[in-house]
């Protein structure tokens, strides 16, 4: 019974000290600036604004990976934060951005590549920002239109194997 207290001890022990590590990029509430709860605007709060929220890459053949960077500025008064950039769908990947706050003025990317291995067709994808902005989500669109077909060869009897 007692070896097992001292381990449980222990192991609150080390949990205790591996929590408290500091980080000197850690964001405290003091550096923010949070939007009212109550659903009204805020003077003060942080704004992000884009060269533009939608690329169409046009037409490219299947298999082929796009690469694109939204270009944004802090508009706003208080310091920007990006807390999650979350693609609709896994053939979208957010490549880059900003984890360090963006002080009112300052400007940032976000690289997003598309790849179309599998989505032959037209193509709407989106990628969700989370920040500390009002609103607090803007979604960033990747239209256009992947051609052709995924080549299908046999190997074996019974057993297919794709190619790009």
């Amino acid at each position: 019974m007692k070896i097992k207290t001292f381990h449980y001890a222990i192991t609150f022990a080390v949990i205790t000290l591996v929590s408290c590590k500091t980080d000197n990029r850690q964001v405290t509430s003091d550096m923010l600036h949070f939007p009212p709860s109550s659903g009204e605007t805020d003077e003060d709060a942080p704004v992000i604004t884009f060269d533009s929220i939608q690329f169409n890459f046009g037409q490219i053949a299947i298999g082929e990976k796009v690469t694109h960077v939204f270009k944004f500025t802090n508009t706003g008064k208080s310091p920007l934060v990006i807390s999650q950039v979350n693609p609709s769908c896994g053939c979208t990947t957010p490549k880059d951005w900003p984890t360090e706050r963006i002080a009112a003025g300052e400007s940032g990317q976000i690289t997003i590549e598309f790849n179309s291995k599998g989505f032959p067709g037209k193509v709407d994808k989106s990628v969700s920002i989370l920040t500390n902005c009002i609103p607090r989500s803007l979604d960033l669109k990747i239209t256009g239109e992947v051609l052709g077909v995924e080549k299908i060869e046999k190997v074996k009897p019974g057993i297919e194997m794709h190619m790009e």
